[in-house]
């Protein structure tokens, strides 16, 4: 039986990972929509690009994260060891 990669429990233990995603989310949502500063070519994309980057490697690390959690539960029958 094949199983989903998110399911109930992964989505439990990856909730540590969901939490800071959405803050980053936040902030983009934040800088585009009330945009304090202005915009700066330079500065504004340095600003989106580091959100960006951090985001996107998170994303990665939550999605590597949950294959690792789905593995070691098929391996080791989800028991608690």
């Amino acid at each position: 039986m094949s199983r989903e990669i998110f399911d109930r429990d992964t989505l439990l233990d990856l909730t540590v990972n969901f939490i800071p995603l959405g803050i980053l989310a936040l902030f983009v949502a934040m800088y585009v929509i009330l945009n304090p500063w202005g915009w700066d070519s330079l500065y504004s994309t340095l600003q989106f690009g580091m959100i960006a980057f951090w985001f996107g490697l998170l994303a990665v690390l939550t999605y590597l994260s949950a294959k690792a959690i789905e593995t070691d539960e098929e391996r080791f029958g989800g028991e608690e060891h």
